[in-house]
């Protein structure tokens, strides 16, 4: 009886509570109907959804350009008010129609990079300047250009190295004179040289050789040197674009002529064109090296250094003298290596300075600083020099130095 009385008791409390729970929902019977009548239309919607079109969807794009549209619709009646206003008209509440708005996915031609100029930093460092032109792999980029005579130009860059593989692009050269810009010239005869021998990534290098029919800026007056760069189809067949690339500029009386006479006497005897130095330099070892090539080539020479980011501070503190003694020039040329080229863009490189400074010198030097000439016993770099007199270029034999070799104070300190 007692368990049959407590089954009851449990039995009726749980009626009560059933009764208790049905009154709160019939109590809330508005709220309910509200939260299940947006949950309906919510899934009716998104239902609806899944059938409709792609282009009936609305992405965050056509909510901005809606925005856009509303906002130049606003700024355009604000403008017909004010200006009706002024007018002293009666009707200037009345609404101008507003211009057709340029189609949303046009894209204005993104604006020329400003045209950057080598300069002198308070290091005496030689900061040189590369300037891209194109997009994506940059159709050229310009590193130098300069005369090689009185009537032809040498420019040296990089271009896309896809574009000359795969496409024959076109290169012209445009003189233009400062004083009369109208009376512009083109280059009688225009060729490139790739010499890298293929050894180029995203870029390759590429020097222009251009030649007049006449000598140029003969009167000393000044001009510009434009190079037209054609892609002949490269990379995109149905295009042929061409930029005119501002290559050199000449400012009045600042072309010494003489310099291009065979009578005249180069300022160096001897002129030194190194390869990118990058990495972890030893301050020690170009001390070495640049104090035995000094003494080797003697008082008229010179050495053009260009860092592509191996002469940290303990380096330049090594160069620093031979600097202010006029035979080193340090050239920061970090930025090539925004342009992906072979080694640090070396082929690059020692084409520039062969090109900037051949006719300050008798002969130039290419080689690396981890490399040492050596000249037999009984005899000096003039006395080489002058028994290779009958040609115009000559190669150095490379012998490796030993590496079994250790002075006596290593002896028992090192393996070999």
């Amino acid at each position: 009886m007692a368990k049959d009385r407590d089954h009851k008791e449990r039995g009726g409390s749980g009626q009560g509570d059933k009764k208790m729970f049905v009154g709160v929902i019939w109590n809330c019977a508005a709220e309910l109907k509200l939260l299940l009548g947006a949950l309906l239309i919510l899934c009716s919607i998104a239902t609806v959804l899944q059938f409709l079109p792609s282009r009936f969807t609305i992405s965050p794009t056509d909510l901005r350009l809606c925005l856009a549209k509303i906002s130049t619709a606003t700024t355009t009646t604000t403008t017909a008010i004010s200006n009706d206003y002024k007018d002293g008209d009666s009707s200037y509440y009345s609404i101008l129609p507003s211009p057709s708005p340029s189609p949303p996915y046009t894209a204005a031609p993104p604006p020329s990079p400003a045209f950057e100029h080598e300069q002198i930093l308070n290091n005496s460092i030689l900061k040189r300047a590369f300037n891209p032109y194109g997009a994506a792999a940059y159709n050229f980029i310009t590193m130098g250009a300069y005369r090689g005579g009185p009537n032809t130009f040498a420019v040296v860059g990089l271009s896309s190295k896809p574009l000359h593989v795969f496409s024959k692009p076109v290169y012209e050269c445009e003189w233009v004179p400062k004083n009369n810009p109208e009376n512009s010239t083109f280059a009688a005869q225009t060729y490139k040289i790739l010499p890298d021998w293929g050894y180029g990534r995203v870029y390759t290098v590429v020097v222009v050789n251009c030649t007049f029919s006449d000598p140029i800026n003969v009167d000393n007056t000044g001009g510009s040197l434009f190079l037209h760069a054609s892609t002949s189809g490269g990379g995109d067949t149905k295009f042929n674009l061409t930029d005119r690339i501002l290559s050199l500029e000449e400012k009045p009386d600042s072309v010494d002529f003489s310099i291009f006479l065979a009578s005249s006497k180069p300022k160096y005897d001897y002129l030194y064109c190194g390869s990118s130095l990058y990495g972890s330099l030893s301050p020690q070892r170009m001390r070495e090296w640049i104090a035995y090539h000094v003494r080797l080539f003697g008082k008229k020479s010179h050495f053009v250094i260009h860092d592509a980011g191996g002469v940290h501070e303990e380096v330049l503190e090594v160069l620093k003298p031979w600097m202010e003694l006029g035979y080193v020039t340090l050239q920061d040329i970090r930025d090539q290596e925004r342009f992906d080229g072979y080694y640090h863009n070396q082929f690059l490189v020692v084409n520039d300075c062969l090109h900037r400074y051949k006719h300050m010198t008798k002969w130039m030097f290419f080689f690396d600083v981890d490399e040492f000439i050596y000249v037999p016993s009984k005899q000096n770099i003039k006395s080489v020099i002058d028994s290779q007199s009958g040609f115009t270029q000559f190669t150095i034999e490379q012998n490796p130095m030993s590496g079994q070799l250790c002075t006596q104070d290593d002896y028992g300190k090192a393996h070999r």
